[in-house]
């Protein structure tokens, strides 16, 4: 019986369906076209109206509330320790010192640095203080390092974050103990700081002779790999090395004081 009501249904269904008589479709192309000309014609700064007089938001506006609402996400997240997708967002109080990573030896102020009577340390008047100062070795044997981190835009020395390192060690060296570490691929220049002779030494990595003051003669090896500007003053040997460049590093070793 179910069967045979479910096909006397669908036959009165489909004979209303072909004697109904349908309304014509209205032309929504037209209407749709003559709305958005309105919608672009009306002077900026102004809000859009749709149909039940609510306003509607421009699409930038839109964007902008989006994007605030993204970083207030994001700053809360960041705030409660949370990651977000893709997205890591890590505060700190202050940057690790200039050369972490690399060997130079323990930090010290540079207030200690500077009051030290073997090796004499001398800053550069020509920069800002350096951003960190570190101590290796003891006695002859004692380096002091300048630590100068890399501006934006700066170049660095390989493998570090630095522009420029300034060491001091106690000792001395001559032109003879210099060319003798001299390799193949590394130049050796003579140049002049404020009357003191020097070297800038650019290529090769390089190892550097010094003359303590007991006669005794040591090695001073390249904690990085850049062109280097020695020189001696005062029982001080001095090692820049800059990613800076001959002349400008020159110029900041001549403002040393």
């Amino acid at each position: 019986m179910t069967a045979i009501a479910d096909a006397r249904v669908e036959i009165i269904l489909r004979e209303a369906a072909a004697e109904a008589t349908w309304p014509a479709t209205p032309d929504m192309r037209t209407a749709v076209l003559a709305r958005i000309e309105q919608q672009t014609t009306q002077p900026r700064g102004r809000a859009h109206r749709i149909a039940d007089g609510r306003p509607a938001l421009r699409i930038g506006r839109a964007l902008a509330f989006a994007l605030v609402a993204l970083l207030l996400v994001a700053g809360i997240a960041a705030a409660l320790g949370y990651r977000l997708p893709g997205l890591d967002i890590l505060f700190v109080d202050r940057l690790p010192p200039a050369g972490t990573g690399l060997d130079l030896g323990s930090t010290i102020t540079l207030d200690r640095a500077l009051a030290l009577d073997r090796p004499r340390v001398l800053v550069p008047a020509a920069l800002p203080a350096p951003e960190a100062a570190y101590s290796l070795g003891a006695g002859n044997g004692t380096i002091i390092t300048l630590a100068y981190r890399a501006n934006d835009g700066q170049p660095t020395l390989a493998g570090s974050d630095l522009a420029l390192a300034v060491m001091a060690v106690p000792g001395d060296t001559e032109e003879g103990l210099i060319r003798k570490l001299v390799a193949d691929g590394t130049t050796l220049d003579p140049v002049s700081v404020n009357g003191s002779r020097g070297w800038w030494i650019a290529g090769a990595p390089h190892e550097i002779l010094i003359l303590r003051s007991d006669g005794t003669v040591g090695v001073l090896r390249s904690a990085l790999a850049g062109d280097t500007l020695v020189f001696s003053r005062d029982g001080t040997l001095y090692r820049l090395e800059s990613a800076l460049g001959r002349d400008a590093t020159l110029e900041i070793a001549a403002s040393m004081r």
